[in-house]
């Protein structure tokens, strides 16, 4: 692991919590000045800790036997001075393997049994459920206990050919694996369905996680990979072997699981050392690998700067034995760099600008507020001090006026109300659209559809109708949420245009992200639906299996939006309605402080004391929002 890929990922995990320290900071401002503004601190804490919580996650995806594993030993635990993964030759993992650090945990390996394919369970609900895993703890201190343990990723089991093709996991029309049926009848297949590793690793510790994902087997047999692991994985490292080059199930792999999955994605052509020949010149050597790697850009239509050489063999051994310039021929640093200086910093932009738009819309408005309750005190402070020695005449005037001003407030306030209320029945129908009782209907007509089904082609159009219905119904919510918004912005308009309140925006509701992840999963099923490979009765089983992965995805994405219009109501409405009481309370204590100035002109000057209070506490309060919006742009 190289000191820049280390320094990288330290430096990314310390902006996170730096943003997430900010942002709480804000929220207890917030709270500070507006202690019944609670949904919006509320909002501020939940996006801190989901920052907290961030976790940088790169995929790596292969066919068997192209030495991702070892790819991913070289690359981020060299410094162990030994593989900690297993990949030697003939053992390596068998199963999709998640690294992470959880500090809340002690380390330990998770083992799901291979049986649980047979549920209905998706591999995220059975990750929420620790009874059906095999757990080992794993001592990092003993290198020896730890191999021996993750040695378990390596098993596999024979069960009777039947029972491989139930669950997916062979399929005896396939040519290339027939050879994987012994003379008893049975086939060897993955022991363990997933693996979780909780190691505490300085780049996990940091919020790296890794995923190994082996095989077009296993990919297409755990369709939730490819509907959600690896599209919300932030790169996707392809690997290839240098010698055979782009094969058939490499391409496939390529077309059907990442090239139109991930967000950043590269080709790892690994094991160049193959092509290392005493015999030949370096520059000739060289020249060979080049023309492998221009042949995998075009085969895989990638730009060639996104194809990169490697050999993690070498790379792991010149590290372990400090070789430098075995290490540097391995071309792992470029490999190296790409992490270091373009995955990582494109997360930690991407995040940052997505949380910053929202927090520093929240801040401008802050700022908008305190600049308007400044001006008033400071205008209050002006006109009292102009009383001084005056007769009460002058002073029933200006109470009159104000008195004209608040009247005129409270018509404009109660006209707001029979706004608001009306933005609350909409509302109401906004979340029927979205509700659980709709998602229930829409996913039970779904099921129905394809239990009634005896056809393959019933069963893919079940599978279409889900996410269709879901699609439809966040384009109407979305729809009906706009047409919300323009009548709260006229009424936040009269406010600012007919009381100078300041200009309050009225945030808005964008469940685009929701409706593209629903149309993402449509455009997978269209594609499963189309294969050919996905229409044959023997196939019933894996289509049974992509609709529960796709039914928790589309649920997921479905009840997201959910929850963010519930908020968003919350938010259109109940900051405003806190600016406007606020503003009235300080009409009604502007109209006492006069009228009890009226009754004592002794109280005048106690008054006049209580503003300058006021203004010295709001630009303590400017001063520190100052601050905090420095630390957010930090």
């Amino acid at each position: 692991m190289s000191i820049h890929l280390e320094q990288e990922v330290a430096d990314f995990s310390e902006r996170r919590l730096r943003l997430a320290t900010a942002i709480t900071d804000y929220a207890d401002w917030l709270d500070r000045q507006h202690g019944i503004d609670a949904e919006r601190t509320l909002r501020l804490t939940d996006t801190a800790a989901s920052l907290r919580q961030d976790k940088l996650v790169v995929a790596f995806v292969a066919e068997f036997s192209r030495g991702k594993t070892e790819l991913i030993n070289a690359l981020f635990f060299a410094d162990h001075g030994h593989r900690l993964l297993p990949s030697e030759a003939g053992r390596t993992t068998m199963c999709p393997t998640e690294l992470f650090a959880n500090a809340e945990e002690s380390p330990s390996l998770c083992l799901l049994p291979i049986e649980t394919r047979r549920r209905s369970e998706s591999l995220a609900q059975l990750k929420r459920m620790p009874i059906e895993w095999v757990r080992m703890p794993l001592d990092p201190d003993d290198p020896r206990q730890l191999q021996d343990s993750l040695k378990k990723l390596t098993e596999t089991r024979a069960l009777p050919a039947p029972d491989a093709i139930e669950l997916g996991l062979w399929d005896p029309a396939d040519e290339s694996v027939r050879h994987q049926l012994h003379a008893d009848g049975t086939v060897d297949v993955p022991a363990w369905r997933y693996a979780l590793v909780n190691y505490p690793h300085p780049l996990l510790q940091a919020g790296l996680t890794i995923l190994d994902t082996p095989g077009l087997n296993a990919l297409g047999a755990e369709p939730e990979l490819t509907l959600s692991v690896i599209p919300n994985a932030h790169a996707v490292m392809f690997v290839l072997a240098t010698d055979t080059g782009v094969t058939r199930s490499d391409l496939e792999i390529w077309q059907k699981h990442v090239h139109r999955h991930a967000n950043y994605h590269v080709a790892v052509l690994n094991k160049i050392d193959m092509l290392w020949d005493e015999l030949k010149s370096d520059a000739e050597v060289q020249a060979i690998i080049e023309r492998q790697a221009d042949d995998a850009a075009r085969v895989l239509k990638l730009p060639r700067s996104r194809v990169f050489t490697v050999s993690a063999q070498k790379a792991l051994a010149a590290s372990i034995r400090g070789d430098a310039a075995l290490r540097a021929r391995s071309g792992i640093e470029s490999l190296e760099y790409l992490l270091a200086h373009q995955v990582i910093p494109a997360r930690r932009d991407m995040l940052y600008h997505a949380v910053a738009r929202e927090v520093n819309a929240m801040i401008d408005e802050s700022r908008a507020d305190l600049a308007a309750r400044l001006k008033r005190s400071s205008d209050e402070l002006i006109q009292l001090s102009q009383l001084s020695g005056k007769n009460r005449e002058l002073i029933e005037q200006m109470r009159a006026v104000l008195q004209k001003e608040k009247d005129s407030y409270d018509a404009t306030a109660e006209q707001f109300r029979a706004t608001r209320a009306t933005v609350q029945a909409q509302g109401a129908q906004l979340m029927a659209l979205l509700s659980e009782e709709a998602l229930g209907e829409i996913s039970q007509a779904s099921r129905a559809a394809m239990e009634a089904s005896l056809t393959t082609r019933g069963l893919t159009q079940g599978i279409r109708q889900l996410s269709e219905r879901m699609v439809e119904r966040i384009e109407e919510a979305t729809r009906l949420a706009q047409g919300m918004l323009e009548t709260l912005e006229q009424a936040y308009g009269r406010f600012h245009v007919v009381h100078q309140l300041p200009k309050m925006q009225v945030p808005r509701l964008d469940l685009k992200a929701y409706r593209n992840r629903l149309q993402a999963l449509t455009q997978e099923t269209d594609a499963f639906c189309r294969d050919p490979a996905n229409l044959m009765l023997e196939k019933r089983f894996m289509i049974r299996r992509f609709y529960a992965g796709l039914a928790e995805e589309a649920k997921k994405a479905f009840s997201l939006a959910r929850t963010e219009t519930e908020r968003w109501l919350r938010i259109a409405l109940d900051p405003v309605m806190t600016r406007i009481r606020e503003h009235k309370l300080y009409l009604d204590n502007r109209l006492a402080g006069l009228q009890r100035i009226l009754e004592n002109m002794g109280t005048l000057q106690g008054r006049m004391q209580q503003i300058k209070q006021e203004i010295e506490r709001l630009r303590a309060g400017r001063a520190e929002l100052t601050r905090i919006a420095a630390e957010l742009a930090a």
